[in-house]
């Protein structure tokens, strides 16, 4: 046996014992949830507030009908460590990096999360859609979440505790206030003239006042149009459409993460095709 052939037996020999390597998908999946984690723990120190949502698909935003209404967090009577009302724990399957979820219309809490004070339905949703404010330490990292599951899927939004607000409540307030009550921020509004323009600070990236949605969408001559819109103080861009029906702006939202990735003339093309279809983004 040459030397090199000894040599090589020596080093098969010393890894005999160890265990085999991962698949390499399991080594890339665990590689891009640690990426993600980082880049969602840098956007929230460096803005206050991020939001995630658990959809990839331009389907429905809550709508402007009134079924969701005003709501004031109020802090909850319970000391720091407890829950008045602890949601449901559960271990099984948790694909991602959600510190909570909800499964089969129940609030989940991650295994190793801890929650301090946890507030109902901030944004007032009728079933089957929910909502759901948590002070939580996630990983070492203390965060303000809410969470809410729509017609889009899951989503939720979060912040860097007390960067700028007095107190929990006051943050899920100013959230609640900011969305409208709906969960959304306000993109659009409706002015005297009956035009649709962007409010105060909001971005129109791309915009059209004649989407052709079709008549599920708008009858015929109704003002209509759609837009990617960067909302104010917000890093996020949406995917809108909007209808005045009855001199009534309804302002139709898609989860933010649709808009990545994607040109306008593609969502449009997606939003075309589920009004062709009857289905509609609400």
């Amino acid at each position: 046996m040459s030397v090199a052939e000894r040599l090589q037996e020596e080093i098969d020999r010393s890894f005999a014992g160890e265990p085999p390597l991962r698949p390499v998908e399991d080594r890339l999946a665990a590689g891009h949830r640690a990426l993600r984690r980082r880049r969602g723990v840098a956007a929230a120190l460096a803005c206050g507030v991020v939001a995630v949502t658990g959809t990839a698909y331009a389907v429905s935003g809550p709508g402007s009908t009134g079924d969701a209404g005003q709501h004031t967090a109020t802090e909850p009577s319970s000391t720091p460590g407890t829950d008045p009302t602890p949601p449901a724990t559960s271990t099984p399957g948790w694909e991602d990096d959600n510190p909570v979820r909800y499964r089969d219309g129940v609030l989940e809490i991650r295994p190793g999360v801890v929650v301090h004070h946890h507030i109902d339905n901030p944004y007032d949703y009728r079933p089957p859609r929910q909502s759901d404010a948590l002070d939580l330490t996630y990983e070492g990292q203390r965060m303000w979440l809410i969470a809410d599951q729509t017609t889009n899927g899951f989503g939720y939004i979060s912040s860097v505790p007390s960067a700028g607000w007095a107190s929990f409540s006051a943050w899920v307030d100013d959230q609640v206030t900011a969305a409208g009550g709906d969960g959304y921020p306000a993109t659009m509004r409706l002015t005297a003239a009956g035009r649709v323009v962007p409010v105060a600070g909001a971005e129109v990236l791309q915009r059209t006042d004649e989407p052709d949605l079709g008549p599920t969408f708008a009858p015929a001559g109704a003002t209509v149009g759609a837009a990617v819109v960067r909302p104010p103080d917000s890093v996020l861009t949406y995917f809108v459409v909007w209808r005045v029906i009855d001199g009534r702006l309804d302002v139709i939202y898609t989860p933010p993460r649709t808009s990545d990735g994607a040109t306008f003339e593609e969502l449009l093309n997606a939003a075309r095709q589920k009004y062709a279809d009857g289905v509609g983004l609400r």
